[in-house]
């Protein structure tokens, strides 16, 4: 192992001493898993990088290098499926695999987009086209940041003092805000899936659910959060925002928000005072001490209560589902909404402003 490590570094060193065009991507590609140097790590430009260099062009136009398959052209390619895949919920809920995917589409005698090709057909990784994708919106949408603003996020801020933000229960809004975050870390070149996690996590950055090892339980496909994007854009996710289910739903959160302070913190108290009169601990000699006992507890059973409802910065897409609470069924959704009702109205504010690019 340590004969191959040796031999392997030799290799890259004559590549990178060499400079050819393109070493960079040579060196980031390559597969050095069974190397010593486990964290290797080649420095290679971000992508938000080299969008602020070329400052002639008005958006990001970066596309990973990936053999000009751009934003434009998904989108063109995504017209031609577009009616025969399911809505952004079943696919979120269902998680189509990557396979099955392609033989719907091509049951209906339509060409594949190049994201569920394989290598030998000329295909483009998935998450490669994800990134792409979402770069080309990654400036536009930071300038709507302030317009998009609601009165409902100011004062969730102002109330919680900073600490909270407004919840993002619409899967589409999650991706992007997922992505925002680590945008800045994003490289310019085509890498392995796990040297783009490597990169995020070097920067102290949380990687995306979509970029996450596909063995971890909190991972959705990156062509299902691609097919999701593409989805909203076409304006496919507007039922996702009905305002009966988000009445529906809010209601059911706050009644299951009451039920839970009822039965943690007020029965916590009530059942100090009653069973101490159960045990006949109880009498009127006494009954201001077990007052005072009782509103004890109840204290301690809020802060209880506090400590395992209030939003942490790691709960996201963890506790509503790994893109929200669309990205599960209607039982498994209620469920996770009556576990952690506050977390349906607001989230852990941002922890990772962004970040200039190096």
């Amino acid at each position: 192992s340590i004969a191959r490590s040796k031999k392997n570094k030799k290799i890259l060193t004559r590549i990178m001493l060499l400079e050819p065009p393109g070493f960079l991507e040579i060196a980031a590609s390559y597969d050095d898993n069974g190397s010593v140097d486990s964290n290797f790590d080649p420095e290679t430009q971000s992508a938000v990088s080299v969008s602020i260099i070329n400052a002639k062009k008005s958006k990001i136009s970066v596309t990973l290098q990936c053999a000009n398959y751009d934003a434009e052209t998904i989108r063109a390619e995504f017209k031609t499926y577009q009616s025969i895949l399911p809505k952004p919920d079943k696919l979120l809920q269902e998680q189509h695999s990557f396979q099955t995917l392609r033989n719907m589409i091509q049951q209906n005698n339509i060409e594949l987009p190049r994201f569920l090709k394989y290598k030998a057909e000329g295909g483009i990784k998935p998450h490669h086209a994800l990134c792409c994708l979402l770069l080309c919106d990654y400036e536009a949408q930071k300038s709507k940041e302030t317009v998009r603003t609601c009165f409902w996020s100011i004062f969730v801020r102002a109330l919680s003092l900073g600490y909270l933000q407004r919840q993002l229960n619409n899967p589409a809004e999650f991706i992007r805000d997922q992505f925002d975050r680590v945008a800045p870390a994003i490289p310019a070149s085509v890498v392995t899936p796990s040297l783009l996690r490597n990169k995020i996590r070097n920067r102290g950055l949380p990687v995306p659910n979509y970029f996450l090892d596909p063995e971890d339980e909190k991972q959705f496909p990156p062509h299902i959060a691609l097919l999701v994007i593409l989805q909203d854009r076409q304006k496919e996710s507007r039922h996702l925002g009905n305002i009966l289910y988000r009445i529906a739903f809010s209601l059911f959160a706050i009644l299951a928000l009451i039920l839970r302070v009822v039965l943690e913190v007020i029965g916590g108290a009530g059942a100090i005072w009653g069973g101490a009169e159960v045990f006949t601990l109880r009498n009127a000699n006494n009954l201001e001490l077990w007052r005072w006992i009782s509103v004890a507890v109840g204290v301690l059973c809020y802060l209880r209560f506090v400590t395992l409802n209030v939003p942490q910065q790691e709960d996201d897409g963890a506790i509503l589902g790994p893109a929200g609470p669309w990205s599960l069924r209607l039982p498994l959704r209620m469920r996770a909404v009556c576990n952690h009702p506050f977390h349906y109205f607001v989230r852990a504010a941002r922890p990772f402003p962004h970040q200039k690019a190096d």
